[in-house]
């Protein structure tokens, strides 16, 4: 897909779409100074596109540039605040930056209890996330009541997943 998206784009240099496209497929194939470039193209002509700062903001958080991604969560933030994974995902990287500037505990567990409340508190991987906003404010004993649920959630998605689930995987 990505040979192909980027043929098509070398037709069409500034098509927002196919660098939209592309820059997702990019941070899919583990390629995120990739998705970086093309997310920052199509924020040249247009900075307030929701696809580009979102998926730019993961690509910035796999690359460990989190103060990058905060703004770029931030800003898409302000468009949607209803992506439950966005909210995980700038949950996160407030809770568990090693940068002190980045940080913001509060913050955190505001975003990651609306991303639990999004998904009905049935993640793992969004519970967990919850469980580090908590252990950030110092609230131990509700990091380790959610992390036990996610943990919890996370073995009865293995026990019930069908071999067509890829349970190998799952697990």
């Amino acid at each position: 897909a990505i040979d192909h998206l980027e043929k098509l784009l070398a037709s069409a240099p500034n098509n927002e779409l196919l660098l939209n496209r592309l820059g997702t497929f990019y941070l899919l194939a583990n390629k995120p100074r990739k998705a970086i470039d093309a997310a920052s193209r199509v924020l040249e002509k247009d900075p307030d596109n929701y696809a580009a700062l979102r998926f730019r903001g993961d690509a910035y958080l796999n690359v460990g540039k989190h103060a990058e991604a905060v703004a770029d969560f931030d800003k898409a933030l302000t468009q949607k605040e209803d992506d439950e994974s966005l909210l995980n995902n700038f949950a996160w990287v407030l809770c568990t930056s090693p940068d002190d500037k980045v940080r913001d505990g509060a913050r955190a567990l505001k975003l990651a209890t609306k991303a639990a409340e999004f998904s009905g508190y049935e993640t793992p991987h969004i519970l967990s996330t919850l469980a580090a906003a908590y252990a950030e404010t110092g609230d131990f004993d509700n990091a380790v009541k959610w992390s036990e649920k996610s943990v919890e959630l996370a073995q009865k998605l293995v026990d019930e997943a069908k071999p067509e689930d890829d349970k190998a995987k799952l697990e």
